[in-house]
């Protein structure tokens, strides 16, 4: 089943039981003041191997991975941009770095008693 992405809007899909990832999603939410992103908290399951990566959709295109941080910065805008600097890094090092964090996300940031939710005025950008 695949989300319908309204016109000028992102969908961020992204691992609700995570702290590291809830956070993040915290901080875009502040940080994202045109409004671009909706949120979708998918939760990963012990044999769920898709879901080593945050999902970023335009409607047009995918990205995932170190790309997905990459789309989220430019998208922020201003400062946030600052985080192409990483893109002196060949495709398969970010990728390698990415991979990296997330595997040890739960080890180093922890897991969640329950999914992410949002609080009551961010529940409309949430699918």
């Amino acid at each position: 089943m695949s989300t319908v992405i309204p016109e000028g809007k992102m969908l961020i899909q992204f691992d609700g039981m995570c702290i590291l990832c809830s956070g993040t999603v915290r901080f875009i939410l502040k940080a994202d003041r045109k409004q671009k992103f909706l949120f979708q908290t998918l939760q990963p399951t012990v044999s769920d191997q898709l879901f080593d990566t945050v999902i970023v959709n335009d409607g047009q295109k995918t990205y995932c991975y170190f790309d997905a941080v990459l789309k989220i910065g430019y998208e922020l805008g201003g400062i946030y941009r600052l985080i192409a600097v990483f893109k002196i890094l060949p495709a398969r090092w970010r990728k390698n770095l990415y991979l990296w964090v997330a595997k040890n996300r739960y080890r180093f940031f922890g897991l969640r008693k329950s999914c992410y939710l949002p609080e009551e005025r961010e529940r409309e950008r949430f699918i």
